[in-house]
């Protein structure tokens, strides 16, 4: 898992937890906003097409949400 990112970085969805409707493995987005606190770190995300209707940011947590760099 990457410990940084930056607004304007691309990321891939490796891994999605929300339980109700999941960004599926393999989509692609770009950071807009990054909350890097220390239990609970947000990743927001402008969301590549289809799924460029999403707002769903991702919680990266041991164990939740997982994305890499692209």
């Amino acid at each position: 898992m990457q410990t940084e990112f930056a607004p304007g970085d691309r990321i891939k969805v490796i891994v999605c937890t929300d339980k109700h409707d999941p960004i599926p493995a393999g989509a692609t987005g770009t950071v807009t906003h990054w909350h890097p606190h220390p239990l609970i770190r947000q990743l927001g995300v402008a969301w590549d097409a289809p799924h460029a209707h999403r707002r769903l940011m991702l919680v990266l947590t041991h164990g939740g949400d997982r994305v890499t760099r692209i």
